[in-house]
């Protein structure tokens, strides 16, 4: 995985704003939806992740900590992770009847179950 960006949230806002007309999430929407699905205990142990400069997107467990700065998370398979680098993330869940209640959250059905956009063109 190249994260040439790693541990500069601002470079990543920059490359997110390149190649992107629209934002949907900031840090603090992820980590709500990150908590909130968590606390639900509907079985997510494993997230797809697409990230904004990987090509490829990423499996890796759920959920990811977020004991760190409110810009990151911290991952066990890539250590600490711009929440602003995520493209998308798809778990298979349906998310949809967690989520509602905390706000507008971005979130399509996919062939995994749900999948959460941070960004849109």
């Amino acid at each position: 995985m190249s994260r040439s960006n790693q541990l500069d949230p601002a470079a990543d806002g920059r490359a997110a704003r390149a190649q992107f007309s629209a934002a949907f999430m900031s840090d603090t929407k992820w980590r709500k939806a990150f908590r909130a699905i968590a606390e639900a205990s509907v079985g997510v142990r494993e997230m797809l992740v697409k990230f904004i400069d990987v090509d490829e997107p990423k499996r890796m467990r759920f959920p990811p900590s977020l004991a760190c700065p409110l810009a990151y998370m911290d991952t066990i398979e890539f250590g600490p992770t711009e929440l602003r680098s995520i493209e998308w993330l798809e778990v298979e869940a349906d998310i949809e009847p967690l989520l509602t209640p905390l706000g507008r959250f971005p979130i399509e059905k996919s062939n995994l179950g749900s999948r959460l956009v941070g960004y849109g063109n």
